[in-house]
């Protein structure tokens, strides 16, 4: 499974959850939302989100006067967007790997304890500095696809030049993004470029994962009851990315296709 948003997805939990961590941002000197690595624009549309929320969540909450089903939706609508804000921008990731994470930055935004010190612990043993913060891979990512059934696929990357061997990052790099994308087979026009809006977005923390297809959706047509449902088939671009340094992620690879079982 990939990794997944701690962001709440009910709406009374992302009420407190975007409230809270935009108060606990701009706190401090430099702020957290500066020691975290967030840029201005990162901050600015976190605050957007908070801003669009607010007015629609007082109506939602009034069930007698303003509430309506229409509302519910846009806070749903908001609370998706959010989620999908901070995968493509590793918000979240970059506060889990940042260099003195406290307790308290935990808490606000429902990270596991278990981080605090992580990235310390990590760097006691360096000397010279973090080499990775200025050099930037040309590895590309060479995938391994195995359908397992039931649209669970196994994913095991490695670097373009070995092709083989156990899955690996490369050193310096914590994360493997990817899009993806599912179709019936036969379609005609499956997606060959990477902006192709079809895909979804995501990443995984481990270079060798199981990832669930069935929550890839959005481009399958309906079937009619009672027609059998054609096999699939998931197309996907894959780089090598970091979470504290997005400007240094590696080069696209892809697209790949694989069937599904």
């Amino acid at each position: 499974m990939p990794d997944q948003s701690i962001i709440p997805r009910e709406i009374e939990g992302f009420n407190s959850y975007i409230n809270q961590t935009n108060d606990y941002l701009i706190l401090g000197s430099p702020t957290n939302a500066v020691r975290f690595g967030w840029t201005a624009q990162n901050l600015s549309d976190w605050q957007q989100f908070e801003s669009d929320w607010n007015p629609l969540y007082l109506k939602y909450s009034d069930k007698k006067e303003s509430y309506t089903t229409a509302i519910k939706n846009s806070l749903i609508a908001i609370v998706f967007n959010a989620i999908t804000y901070d995968r493509e921008n590793k918000l979240i990731l970059k506060i889990k790997a940042t260099v003195g994470l406290t307790p308290d930055d935990c808490a606000v935004f429902k990270i596991p304890l278990s981080y605090v010190g992580t990235m310390m612990t990590k760097l006691a043993g360096k000397t010279g500095g973090d080499k990775h913060k200025t050099t930037m891979t040309d590895e590309k990512v060479y995938p391994e696809l195995k359908p397992i059934g039931g649209g669970f696929l196994k994913i095991g990357a490695s670097l373009e030049s070995k092709e083989s061997g156990r899955p690996h990052k490369p050193e310096g790099y914590d994360l493997l993004e990817y899009k993806v994308a599912v179709f019936y087979s036969g379609t005609s026009d499956l997606p060959t470029q990477l902006n192709d809006a079809r895909f979804t977005p995501s990443y995984s923390s481990k270079a060798s994962f199981m990832l669930d297809t069935n929550v890839f959706t959005s481009n399958l047509p309906a079937t009619t009851l009672g027609e059998a449902v054609p096999l699939k088939v998931a197309v996907f671009f894959f780089r090598w990315a970091k979470s504290k340094h997005p400007t240094l992620d590696g080069p696209w690879n892809g697209p790949f296709t694989t069937p599904l079982l």
